[in-house]
């Protein structure tokens, strides 16, 4: 390992000087630097104020900065000329230095600058500046990447690794130890599954975001589904006129091949504005998985000792096309465009040996599967959008159609092997066919009314209806070499959804205090038939989710919240699905048309100081918790996947959060959360279940500038032991390394990365254990990865992207694909 470890800083500081040798041929290096320190009025250092250097001739921005913690900032590479300063932060008067001169090779230092408090008097006083790179709201916290360092070189993927709380692995988001987290993109879910969330958030660039918002709590604005919370990634809109693009090209190897690319093209008239958007990734992927088990019956017990390895290909293209027509100076209108295309192919051996005592084997069951999973996905959006009048009350209309096509198919053949591993009967051959179409109407309006700029009253309705048809055909392979169709093992369901819903939201400032009060009201109508069975599965209820948030200044550093909501999740549609998916003889998978939705109550303490470090303790408890669970017959030990509905879950937590500035080219965001899992339930395989553990999560990033153009990056995170559901999953980390440099005035950048440099993330072990069986479950995936991506930005870079890439149909997410 230290070797290793050696290796590594060796191969980085080559690259360093390789990356740094490309752009310093034929280049005179500018050592003319301006350097100075603010401080506040009562004579403390102003940490993170933003300060710019402009031209005295025409007052354009050269370059920017932000202070130290220590109220130092260095400004570099400053051609010769005349110039002026500005500095400013929340709360202080914008500063602006005289006119001075610098040199070629000047080190010019600024004398000592004193920022004066702003003064507030009749509402007339108008404070702007640049934000910090994170606030903490009322309701949210929001990580600010616009003009931040973290703008370049980063994915939208790599970005949510460093928000607070936030953990991505294995294409999973967690939110605080919590994985049922809503994703969000301008406001509306993106609607797919998560392992394409990720994808398209891996080829979306940081360069084209403009903030992150956290809400673990969210308000009755937003759709009353994940108990986790919501993660809104909001893009930059276009503000000026012109012609932008960027293109993005990544490659990267772990045991097989991965790479994407894509293209983004934007322009803005003053008539319309024009965006489009084309992505296409062709990865190949690996999962083994060995599973030791047991059954009893009748005291006779049964061992079984399996593995497998699953080799897989994803070709996926994604695309939006869109555009927006002013129709007046405060209405617009748009129409996008956007769809996923995606082709899957799978081949998977296995092998699973039988024997009546451990390591003795009376029969095994060798396994071959080989399947294709094309699946197309469309949304078609039409939105209206309007200022009603100066006060700023604004409407929104958003009407959307979304179709998903699925034709899965999969081949098994299943040898039967006798104690000397001879086969001793004719292999048993079939093959499921299950095409699934899914049809999802939406249609929302959003009110909002600014009393004044203290009070503001917030309202929207939303229709949504679903139109599911899956269909499962199981046929056997005769020994004529045709297929004849088992009825017994197939199964046609249709699943309807209807969710009609409203809310209300009031937001109120006075004072030191600030106040948020909500009330959502979802109608939900649902019917889950089984063609088949002939079983029929209706519900229809109303739920009420209420939220508050108070939120109360102690003093110029210090603020404390309290906060309360309810929420809910809805089983999706495949595990609502009754089919009986079977892999072999002994495994099989099936959906439950009987899962009830899951409720959660949470609660939440936070305190902010300095308004950037944060603690937060909170509790949730979720009735009918919606988990995952392996069932073993005792008559044919087949053990089986599905969804069961637990008495009930509750979950405590302590998250800290610390963003540290260690020097000025060294800068770390580092998250605590510390946690406790308690599930139970009256009866599962006849006997009681309680799980509960005592866990937590720990994360570090590290940001290091080794100049102007090149920056490194370190992440590592630590997961402790923990329970989910009926399993018990040990301890796992990982480290992430990656060097990113700029060329061509930061048009373009290349970066080369290590995602789980010692190979430790995708070793899993999870266990459990029932009255009368057991099992250890061992699993390995593709997680070391080296990846060397350029961006290259063309055109008008001063425009802003435009990526309008929330819809309403966005919002119904549930579809398993």
């Amino acid at each position: 390992m230290k070797i290793l470890k050696t290796r590594v800083i060796q191969f980085l500081l080559l690259a360093v000087f390789l990356l740094k040798s490309l752009t310093s041929q034929g280049q005179t290096d500018i050592n003319t630097k301006v350097s100075g320190k603010i401080m506040n009025s009562s004579t403390e250092p102003s940490s993170f104020a933003s300060v710019g250097l402009f031209k005295s001739t025409d007052s354009v921005l050269l370059k920017g900065t932000l202070t130290t913690e220590d109220g130092n900032f260095i400004i570099q590479s400053i051609p010769a000329g005349s110039y002026y300063l500005s500095a400013s932060v929340m709360g202080y008067k914008k500063y602006k230095s005289q006119t001075f001169t610098v040199d070629i090779n000047d080190n010019k230092k600024l004398d000592l600058i004193y920022l004066v408090k702003e003064s507030y008097q009749l509402n007339e006083v108008v404070i702007k500046s640049n934000k910090p790179l994170i606030e903490n709201k009322i309701d949210k916290t929001v990580l600010n990447i616009e003009n931040s360092v973290l703008a370049a070189g980063n994915t939208a993927l790599e970005l949510l690794q460093k928000a607070p709380g936030v953990s991505v692995d294995n294409k999973q988001i967690s939110l605080r130890g919590k994985s049922n987290v809503l994703i969000l993109i301008d406001g509306k879910a993106t609607y797919l599954s998560q392992d394409q969330v990720s994808d398209l958030l891996s080829s979306t660039q940081s360069s084209t975001i403009q903030s992150i918002e956290i809400m673990t709590n969210p308000s009755s604005k937003y759709d009353a589904t994940g108990n986790a919370g919501i993660i809104n990634i909001k893009m930059k809109k276009n503000q000026a006129y012109g012609t932008n693009g960027t293109i993005n090209i990544s490659a990267g190897s772990g045991r097989y091949r991965k790479t994407n690319g894509g293209i983004a093209l934007n322009q803005k008239t003053a008539i319309y504005n024009f965006f489009a958007l084309y992505n296409y990734n062709d990865n190949i992927d690996f999962n083994s998985l060995t599973v030791d088990r047991y059954t009893t019956d009748m005291g006779q017990s049964t061992f079984f000792n399996s593995s497998s390895f699953a080799k897989y290909q994803n070709r996926a293209q994604n695309f939006k096309v869109g555009t927006d027509f002013n129709i007046s100076n405060q209405s617009t209108i748009g129409f996008i465009v956007s769809g996923n295309l995606r082709r899957s192919t799978t081949t998977q051996s296995s092998i699973n040996y039988i024997g009546s005592q451990p390591l003795k084997i009376d029969s095994a069951v060798v396994g071959l599967n080989k399947g294709k999973n094309p699946n197309n996905y469309l949304t078609y959006n039409l939105n209206y959008k309007a200022i009603l009048d100066t006060s700023g009350t604004e409407l929104s209309i958003s009407t959307d159609y979304s179709s998903s096509r699925g034709k899965e198919n999969h081949d098994f053949t299943n040898q039967f092997l006798d104690q000397g591993l001879n086969e001793y009967k004719t292999p048993d051959a079939f093959r499921n066919y299950t095409p699934s179409n899914a049809d999802i109407y939406v249609a929302k309006a959003d009110f909002s009314h600014p009393f004044n700029k203290n009070t503001k009253l917030e309202a929207g309705l939303k229709y949504s209806a679903v139109r599911t048809d899956n269909n499962l055909v199981f046929d056997h392979l005769l020994p004529n070499g045709s297929y004849n169709n088992d009825v017994k093992r197939s199964n046609h369901f249709l699943y309807n959804e209807d969710i009609a819903a409203a809310y209300v939201n009031f937001n109120k400032e006075f004072g030191d205090y600030s106040l948020q009060a909500g009330l959502r009201a979802e109608k939900t109508n649902s019917t889950g038939n089984s063609l088949t069975t002939a079983n029929i599965v209706k519900r229809n209820y109303i739920d009420l989710f209420p939220t508050l948030f108070i939120r109360k200044k102690l003093d110029d550093d210090q603020t404390l919240g309290i906060g309360f909501g309810r929420r809910v999740d809805r089983p999706d549609y495949a595990s609502l699905n009754p089919f009986v998916y079977y892999i072999d003889q002994y495994t099989n998978q099936y959906g439950n048309p009987y899962l009830s939705p899951q409720y959660t109550n949470s609660y939440e303490i936070n305190y902010i100081l300095k308004g950037k470090y944060t603690a937060s303790l909170g509790y949730r408890k979720t009735s009918d918790a919606i988990t995952f669970v392996l069932l073993t017959d005792p008559v044919t030990k087949a053990i089986s996947q599905t969804n069961m509905n637990l008495k009930g879950y509750s979950y405590y937590n302590l998250n800290l959060n610390a963003p540290v500035t260690i020097t000025n080219w060294w800068n770390t965001y580092n998250n605590l959360t510390l946690f406790y899992n308690k599930y139970n339930s009256d009866e599962i395989e006849g006997a009681p279940l309680q799980r509960e553990k005592l866990a937590y999560q720990i994360s570090t990033s590290h940001t290091f500038t080794v100049d102007k153009q090149t920056t490194v990056e370190l992440n590592a995170n630590y997961f402790s032991p923990t329970v989910y559901g009926v399993f018990n999953l040990k301890s796992y980390y990982g480290v992430d390394l990656g060097l990113n440099r700029s060329f061509f005035d930061k048009k373009m950048d290349i970066k080369l990365a290590v995602n789980d440099l010692f190979n430790t993330r995708g070793k899993r072990t999870t266990y459990g254990s029932f009255p009368a069986s057991a099992y250890d479950i061992h699993t390995n995936y593709d997680s070391r990865v080296a990846r060397i991506s350029v961006t290259y930005r063309f055109g008008n870079t001063k425009v802003k992207s435009t990526d309008k890439s929330g819809t309403a149909a966005d919002e119904e997410r549930r579809l398993k694909k």
